[in-house]
């Protein structure tokens, strides 16, 4: 009977043990190792924002034809020398100017003070604009295959917002650098942003101008811009109640003189390194590197040739002088001399190359 219990005893304690053993001892796990791989994560930018196209949105890459149904004809038809037509309609608001290229309408510029063009309105501030239009910093977009990311900065939010249309068109809308009213907007395609460019582009390549044949005469294109881009200056000068710039053979001259002599040795006037950015520029033929002689190069340039003058400046490049002109009039420091005391103005230019110049006007020095 003792021999029964002990077993019974002891089976009782192997059984015990048995089961308590996972419980007071488990297992300790395997660590499997984990075969990492490489994975090439692909992040896609944000989709700008874009709205419904509607009014002169709807005619870009459209037949001119279609356009002068509705608005007639022009009442001025000239060559740019840049491979498009630039064509001027009755407006009695402001500036309605066409480029035209292969038959097709490629950029629309307005320019009113206070109209309404479907969506836009002019008069509104920079502050009213935003609130009304969601705007997009990041352009994501795509020309001939390859990707292209186009960046505004603060400024560019400000005072040049880009605005996307459902039809894969696009406006640049263009307000006043010191009150901040909507003064110009431009629509155009895909192709023509990238050749006017006034933004940031973080990936691909900005569209280099592209410049006619020699055989082209460049004295007479020259002029028409020069009287057209004078024109414009005074229409909105005088939308705005400034008197006109008037013009004379002297300071047109002095413009033309400063123009000449800055593009025939540039080097008289920039360091070295502003010389190699100069050069450079010169040769890409982009907008997005434009160019301007400091008000310090400016005065030396005068200086040398000994011409008096109150304001003024260079820019390069200039294609398109309406756009340039609302380029001009949304940046501070370039919008002080377009909204300068009444002047002689003289302006000249060479290709790509334009000269701004204001003097004192005969009646003031006479006066004095």
């Amino acid at each position: 009977m003792k021999r029964v219990i002990g077993f019974l005893s002891i089976l009782f304690l192997v059984l015990i043990g048995y089961y308590l053993q996972p419980v007071l001892f488990p297992p300790t796990q395997k660590k499997i190792p984990v075969n990492q791989t490489n994975q090439t994560v692909h992040h896609k930018a944000l989709k700008h924002q874009t709205i419904k196209a509607e009014g002169f949105a709807n005619y870009i890459l459209q037949p001119i034809e279609n356009f002068e149904k509705t608005f007639g004809e022009p009442i001025k038809v000239e060559n740019s020398g840049f491979f498009f037509e630039t064509r001027n309609y009755a407006f009695d608001q402001g500036i309605l100017e066409v480029n035209v290229e292969a038959g097709k309408v490629s950029v629309i510029k307005v320019m009113a003070k206070k109209t309404e063009i479907t969506p836009f309105k002019f008069g509104m501030t920079s502050s009213q604009f935003s609130d009304q239009i969601n705007l997009s910093a990041n352009f994501a977009l795509n020309y001939d295959e390859e990707p292209v990311a186009i960046e505004l900065s603060e400024n560019d939010m400000r005072f040049r917002p880009l605005v996307a249309f459902d039809n894969r068109t696009f406006a640049m809308v263009f307000f006043n650098g010191e009150n901040e009213k909507m003064i110009g907007v431009v629509y155009l395609d895909l192709e023509n942003l990238l050749r006017l460019m006034p933004y940031q582009i973080n990936s691909g390549n900005p569209l280099a101008n592209r410049v006619q044949e020699s055989s082209l005469d460049w004295e007479l294109l020259n002029r028409q811009k020069q009287s057209r881009l004078i024109e414009a200056i005074n229409r909105y000068r005088n939308l705005y109640k400034q008197p006109s710039f008037t013009t004379g053979e002297h300071v047109t001259d002095d413009s033309e003189k400063l123009l000449k002599s800055f593009l025939t040795t540039p080097k008289k006037v920039l360091t070295n390194d502003r010389l190699e950015e100069w050069q450079m520029d010169q040769e890409a033929h982009l907008s997005n590197l434009a160019f301007e002689l400091s008000p310090a190069e400016f005065n030396e340039l005068a200086k040398r040739d000994d011409i008096d003058y109150t304001e003024g400046f260079f820019y390069s490049p200039t294609i398109d002088p309406l756009f340039n002109l609302f380029n001009w009039i949304s940046q501070d420091h370039l919008n002080k001399v377009i909204d300068a005391p009444a002047s002689e103005l003289g302006v000249a230019i060479d290709q790509e190359n334009v000269l701004v110049l204001l003097q004192e006007s005969e009646k003031t020095k006479d006066s004095e």
